[in-house]
Formats: structure tokens, sequence, C-alpha cells
């Protein structure tokens, strides 16, 4: 039976839990839930995945999946609506609120929080929103203090520690040097 203090926690990565848990840990009882059906290519995904299982079993949190893979399909919908971080975003947090609720977690949050590069109050708007509707509460803590611990931990850790954020265009990016997505 859960108990008020559980937490299911989307896990983007390995190394971004290194800087969540250690302090969320301290007043939940974390359970990881892995869905990122944006990252590409299978192999990145593979390799996110097992650093993802591992941090769990360092940490001895229990995680949870939702392993469906397909890059096109996320693509095909995300290209369809708004723009394509806040959509990514808003996916991922509502397949966790929806993991959440139907394994009755009282609450859920993100490990997006860590980034210094994200848009937080968009993360924590969509949260409240989606927990709103949900019926379960969104657990906003600014995890960005704890950015450099997550990299020195994970390097201790010899975690696998991705280039990009996860998806095809995060990916052009990385290589375009301007750091935008080349034009088509």
């Amino acid at each position: 039976m859960m108990s008020s203090s559980d937490c299911l926690v989307h896990i983007c990565c390995g190394p971004c839990m290194c800087g969540v848990y250690p302090s969320l840990g301290k007043e939940k009882n974390i359970t990881g839930f892995f869905y990122n059906p944006n990252i590409h290519p299978r192999a990145e995904y593979i390799s996110r995945y097992m650093a993802a299982g591992f941090t769990a079993s360092y940490f001895n949190f229990p995680m949870i999946s939702d392993t469906a893979y397909d890059p096109e399909s996320w693509a095909r919908k995300i290209l369809s609506g708004s723009t394509r971080c806040a959509a990514c975003v808003t996916e991922r947090l509502m397949k966790t609120a929806e993991t959440a609720r139907e394994k009755s977690f009282p609450s859920f949050t993100t490990t997006l929080l860590l980034s210094p590069y994200q848009d937080h109050d968009f993360i924590r708007s969509e949260g409240e929103r989606i927990a709103a509707f949900m019926g379960i509460e969104f657990v906003y803590r600014d995890f960005r203090k704890n950015y450099a611990q997550s990299l020195r931990l994970s390097k201790e850790m010899l975690l696998y520690r991705q280039k990009y954020c996860g998806c095809v265009f995060s990916e052009a990016e990385r290589f375009s040097p301007a750091g935008k997505t080349p034009a088509a």
C-alpha cells in the first residue's frame, strides 16, 4: 500500500537522477519511471535505459519502465502540435502522471527539473496542470543547485553521459555549427 510520501519520478537519464535522488530521497519514497520515447537512435535509448537502471541499483530504489520505443511515431506527434520541446515534456509528464495514478502513487515529478537547460516555469505549470487533471500531486523542486553534484557523482559511478537531449532534432543540433537544427 502506498503512503503519502511515495513518489513516482520520471527519469530522463541516470546522471540526472544522481542530482535528484540524494535530496528528494530524504523526504520521499522514490520509485523511478523510465519513459522516453523521444530518444534516438535505439543504441542511445538502450545506453540511457541501462544507466537509469544502474542508478536505481546504486541508490537502491525500484524502477519501472514503459519501454515502448517508436521514435518515428513520437516525432510525428510532436511535429503536429506545439513546439517540440514543450510537447515532449508534456508527453512524458502525462505518461508519468497516468502511471502514477494507475499504480496508486499520490505524487509524481521528473528529473528534468535538474537541468539548467530546461524551462522550469513550463515544467512546473504543466506538471501542476496535469496533476490537477489526474487528481494527484506534482512535486516541484528546483534541483538545479544539485547539477554539479550530479555531474561529479555520475562520473564517479562511470555512468553513460549523453551529449544531447535525446531526440533526432537535438542530435542534429549537436552537430550543427550554429547549434540549431539544419534546414530540411
